[in-house]
């Protein structure tokens, strides 16, 4: 039964990692499936060497004997011989599915799916999920915010700072660059600063860079105060956020 629970093993991961590559899931769960595919087969193929192997004390008797067959090949158990050879094909066969990725990776078309969680009408929260009044910031002051009951997400961060005027302005907070926080505030001279790389940004001409390695504006996030007097988003940030890549639309 050894080599048929690595057989299952081996089957189940190569299945797991074509379904993640397929749907988009996270890089940990396709390692993860093609991880236990590689496991389940080489310990199948370390059980059946280890079954077939005769043991030390084997000896041949010298008597005159008739014409003998060859032992029978060890059955793993309660596995009959065809179901262990079909085994064999169908973790075959699925670790054979795993040529599939790069077909799936070549056939997918550009753009990547952005999550931020922000939209019409979403209130802007802390980080402990509590909503931002319209007079909770002083001129000059600086928070990071996110949406409403999406805390979570990685490209949701974004900064609210009030101005000199008393309006709010919000940027997101991942760097066009290597996707760093910008974190930094230079209140006299309006600046968003990426403690990273030295990158400059603008505030008062949206977030526009002005110094460093950042090759396009923060991705601005606009604003509007609901009936209750909270901040809340009028839509999703007006460009794509983070550094670019290949399969980025602009």
């Amino acid at each position: 039964m050894t080599v048929a629970l690595f057989l299952i093993l081996t089957i189940a991961g190569a299945l797991a990692a074509t379904a993640a590559a397929a749907f988009q899931a996270p890089p940990s769960i396709f390692g993860g499936g093609l991880a236990l595919a590689f496991i389940g087969l080489a310990g199948a193929a370390g059980a059946t060497a280890s079954a077939m192997r005769a043991p030390d004390d084997l000896t041949e008797p010298r008597t005159a004997r008739g014409p003998t067959s060859p032992p029978p090949l060890p059955d793993d158990g309660r596995v009959t011989r065809p179901a262990f050879g079909g085994m064999w094909l169908a973790a075959i066969g699925a670790f054979a599915l795993l040529g599939l990725v790069p077909l799936i990776s070549l056939a997918r078309k550009p753009g990547r799916a952005s999550r931020t969680g922000w939209g019409a009408g979403v209130r802007l929260v802390d980080e402990n999920n509590a909503p931002i009044p319209h007079d909770r910031l002083v001129a000059g002051a600086i928070e990071t915010v996110f949406p409403q009951g999406a805390t979570d997400l990685p490209e949701a961060p974004a900064v609210l700072i009030r101005g000199d005027d008393g309006g709010y302005r919000a940027f997101s907070k991942v760097c066009t660059h290597a996707g760093c926080p910008v974190a930094l505030y230079r209140h006299a001279s309006h600046q968003l600063i990426c403690p990273c790389h030295q990158s400059i940004f603008d505030v008062q001409d949206g977030a526009r860079n002005i110094s460093g390695p950042a090759p396009r504006p923060l991705p601005g996030l606009p604003l509007d105060v609901d009936a209750e007097g909270y901040l809340v988003a009028r839509g999703d940030f007006d460009a794509p956020v983070g550094p670019d890549d290949w399969d980025r639309v602009s």
